[in-house]
């Protein structure tokens, strides 16, 4: 981490700071069970130890940082049952957004087309991080067919979780040389599905892509 210039208009240092750590964090840079010290930190990003913990409280709230008793703020570990809980949180809303594609807007079916074409761009550059970040708004294109602000705004609070599981998903591909043909073929079969309208096989494309990518995580973790 390097030091911070803020220069994001009407946001908050600390907030700028917690955007900085949950990069890191996510680049594998502060790996699962790290301790985040707030000296340490504080004198790296050029910010006093009061915005660190501000921002550690704001990560700790998306479920990426842990406070310990003696042991302080931690980069948060996911265990086998938190990554059932999300997979279970991922299917309930995404089988949602596939039931609604013979019912969703013009709106909706634009921000899937966007979400889908920008996935597709970042995994022919092989960026694996931009990859996660692309996956993860393309799914969220996924339940936003449902045109529920509410639906929208529980996967935001879950994506914070949802994309360290992610990186650690591309993580692994880059150990196993997925290539980006066989990513792209896998979320286009359920794009394919959607944008034709076809309820039932999209619904299936996507608990068989949820329920792979649960057991390549779950022998991670």
């Amino acid at each position: 981490m390097t030091t911070l210039t803020h220069d994001r208009a009407g946001e908050s240092t600390s907030q700028h700071v917690a955007d900085r750590i949950r990069e890191n964090i996510y680049h594998g840079t502060l790996a699962p069970g790290e301790p985040l010290r707030e000296v340490a930190m504080a004198e790296t990003l050029g910010v006093s130890r009061r915005t660190v913990r501000e921002a550690l409280l704001i990560l700790a709230t998306q479920g990426l940082v842990t406070h310990e008793r003696n042991r302080g703020a931690t980069v948060s570990k996911l265990s086998a049952g938190d990554v059932r809980d999300l997979y279970t949180v991922r299917r309930t809303l995404e089988v949602q957004g596939a039931r609604a594609c013979t019912t969703a807007g013009a709106r909706e079916r634009e921000r899937l087309d966007s979400a889908f074409r920008e996935f597709v761009e970042s995994a022919r550059r092989q960026d694996s991080h931009e990859i996660a970040r692309r996956d993860m708004a393309f799914h969220g294109a996924v339940i936003g067919l449902v045109g529920s602000p509410r639906m929208d705004a529980f996967y935001e609070q879950c994506s914070f979780e949802m994309r360290l599981a992610i990186a650690l998903i591309r993580q692994d591909e880059d150990l196993t040389e997925t290539t980006p043909e066989q990513a792209i073929a896998e979320h286009g079969r359920i794009y394919d599905a959607l944008r034709n309208r076809e309820s039932f096989e999209a619904q299936l494309a996507i608990i068989e892509h949820i329920d792979a990518n649960e057991r390549r995580l779950l022998a991670l973790v």
